[in-house]
């Protein structure tokens, strides 16, 4: 019994979902949303770790859904991202704590894997378990042997040592303007007057 998995919407595109779908003769599908990712980008930021970011998460997702198949088998997974498919397969490994047997091929889009992950993704088939930030986040943890030291409730949030703000915050600052003549900074609202 041979499932094929595909990924409709990057880890890295924080802007979109995500959706992992593995078929066979039963259809299965994860997904993680756009603000759970964000999220996790985030701490990974705060952390220190960024490169961490879309190995850790992807792996962390795939494990899910390898766990929800019905049948043992060989698994076909989508090379998604050349290079790093050795670490991938290393974390999904270890937080199975066995050889899960993954094999990296590339699936076409004219592939059932591609279709059924795209119309989910669409919002056009209606399946799948919802992932939250702090499934994947546990995860994350385990992977690093529990190194990776703040939650994601918002008590922790700003208990990092790396940044007293969180990136929304830093992004208001860049904003507004400064004024040309004192170094100031004005708020967009306020019309700087000009010698005539």
């Amino acid at each position: 019994m041979t499932y094929f998995i595909d990924q409709s919407g990057k880890i890295e595109d924080t802007a979109k979902d995500t959706v992992l779908a593995a078929v066979n003769e039963n259809d299965t599908a994860v997904i993680l949303s756009a603000k759970d990712k964000r999220r996790l980008q985030e701490n990974f930021r705060i952390l220190g770790k960024p490169q961490l970011f879309v190995d850790a998460v992807f792996a962390a997702v795939l494990h899910f859904l390898v766990k929800k198949l019905t049948r043992q088998g060989r698994i076909c997974v989508d090379i998604e991202y050349p290079g790093h498919t050795k670490i991938i397969e290393k974390i999904v490994n270890q937080l199975a704590d066995k050889d899960v047997g993954l094999e990296w091929v590339l699936v076409g889009k004219s592939s059932r894997a591609h279709d059924v992950a795209y119309k989910v993704f669409k919002k056009k088939l209606k399946m799948g378990k919802k992932l939250t930030a702090v499934e994947i986040w546990n995860q994350a943890n385990k992977i690093a042997g529990g190194r990776l030291n703040t939650g994601l409730s918002p008590a922790n949030r700003r208990s990092a040592p790396a940044a007293n703000q969180t990136i929304a915050e830093l992004r208001k600052k860049s904003r507004r303007k400064r004024s040309s003549f004192d170094g100031r900074e004005l708020p967009l609202d306020r019309k700087v007057l000009s010698h005539e």
